[in-house]
């Protein structure tokens, strides 16, 4: 069953595929409660581990998050990292040209799980 939750001036847009295989991750994540937020997709990624479609994706357009969202991230590309032997996953980091905070933040997000495929790509706008 895919998810969808839509985004607003606190929160980011998530969509999450999992017959394709797909998440995505977008706008601005400064929710009030960060767990309470992101639950409906670790509750749908939990399902998702134990049958993952061939090719994972895991796409972030993020304009901003703040320090608990960074805990959300982390734990998000982790939990995939346990079946990055069932699945080819792909972790796709987009951040505007000019914003370098985000470009280093990805870069971070990198050098932390180096043991997957990790794409940092500059776009002109998210």
């Amino acid at each position: 069953m895919a998810l969808q939750i839509a985004p607003t001036i606190k929160t980011p847009g998530i969509k999450f595929n999992p017959e394709e295989g797909f998440i995505s991750i977008t706008g601005i994540s400064i929710p009030e409660d960060t767990q309470d937020f992101f639950a409906p997709l670790h509750t749908e990624l939990q399902k998702y581990l134990a049958n993952p479609a061939k090719e994972t994706i895991l796409e972030f357009r993020l304009e901003y998050f703040n320090t608990s969202s960074t805990l959300i991230i982390r734990d998000l590309i982790r939990k995939l990292r346990t079946i990055n032997n069932k699945t080819d996953l792909k972790v796709k980091w987009c951040f505007e040209f000019e914003d370098e905070d985000m470009k280093d933040a990805g870069e971070e997000f990198k050098m932390l799980f180096d043991d997957i495929k990790f794409e940092i790509i500059g776009v002109k706008n998210l």
